[in-house]
């Protein structure tokens, strides 16, 4: 894929990936109200679902997600991504 890409978020918005560290400073950056909380792959509390595209891990995490799950503060984008975060 070529170009920037486009992260599509439920019930928020679509905004283009402006490379920062992670999925969740991408969407922190756009005011994105994203579950967080050690910002480094232990709890899973950034886990959302991945609906569409491809991501890689920008850090190692000790969290073990299940089927299309992955962790925000570990992951960056690759590929134009659509994501769903949990409602509760």
């Amino acid at each position: 894929m070529a170009g920037i890409p486009r992260i599509k978020v439920n019930h928020y918005s679509t905004f283009y990936y402006q490379y920062e560290f992670s999925l969740l400073d991408a969407l922190e950056a756009q005011e994105i109200p994203a579950p967080y909380n050690c910002r480094g792959g232990y709890c899973g509390c950034c886990r959302v679902r991945l609906i569409d595209g491809e991501v890689e891990e920008v850090q190692d995490a000790l969290y073990d997600t299940v089927g299309d799950e992955i962790l925000t503060c570990c992951t960056k984008p690759v590929t134009h991504v659509e994501i769903e975060i949990p409602e509760d």
